[in-house]
């Protein structure tokens, strides 16, 4: 320890033992890794691929790659939706968990999503739109895996659409508002789209206010 010319004391951590102690200390809390314990692939990784047995009804003449739009459903309320309200017809394609290095019981894997493809949409001059299906919440760390799988699969689409819910007991809200009554349309989208959104409509589509946020593969995607 040194003195200053104003009398205070100040300590050179080389020179004091007890930081070398302090020092000493903590590499043992936190030890040195080293690079070979630097593991850069991901935890799970995804494959899509074609099924063998195509289901009832399975439509044939179109492929991922023709596919200019990609619609996911989350499972719950807009699940229920794609599978009453959108002419849709089957296709044999899975999306499954080819790796898991990650030692985990809990939560699993997701189960692959339906693919279908709008009826009518692989009718001459009109571009097939895929729509999948998911029937089981994706993980939140692994749903940049399973996102990257999913856009790597369908390279011709330029339009990506989740469609997905909040409940309104987890409806967060600022200043004293009211949570919304349902049902209550909201999103959010890409720059590219401007400030009125897809639609061209604000009072269709309302922006999902903050502090707000999606999570999953929304948040991936």
């Amino acid at each position: 320890q040194e003195a200053t010319p104003t009398g205070q004391v100040f300590v050179v951590g080389a020179q004091f033992p007890l930081a070398a102690m302090i020092h000493s200390f903590l590499e043992t809390l936190v030890p040195v890794e080293s690079d070979d314990d630097d593991d850069d692939s991901p935890d799970v990784e995804f494959a899509f691929s074609i099924k063998a047995s195509a289901p009832a009804g399975a439509g044939t003449a179109v492929t991922p790659e023709q596919c200019v739009a990609l619609v996911v459903c989350g499972p719950g309320a807009a699940a229920a939706y794609a599978s009453c309200a959108l002419p849709l017809a089957p296709m044999p394609w899975a999306l499954e968990v080819v790796k898991e290095t990650l030692v985990r019981t809990f939560p699993p894997p997701p189960k692959s999503p339906r693919f279908f493809v709008g009826r009518g949409g692989s009718g001459v001059g009109e571009a097939p739109v895929v729509v999948a299906v998911l029937d089981s919440a994706v993980p939140g760390d692994m749903a940049a895996a399973w996102a990257e799988a999913l856009l790597s699969a369908f390279p011709a689409a330029m339009e990506v659409v989740m469609l997905d819910r909040i409940f309104r007991a987890g409806w967060r809200t600022s200043c004293g508002q009211e949570r919304p009554q349902e049902p209550h349309l909201c999103g959010l989208w890409t720059a590219a789209y401007g400030a009125s959104g897809p639609l061209d409509r604000a009072d269709v589509l309302a922006l999902l206010p903050a502090p707000n946020a999606v999570e999953g593969p929304a948040a991936a995607l």
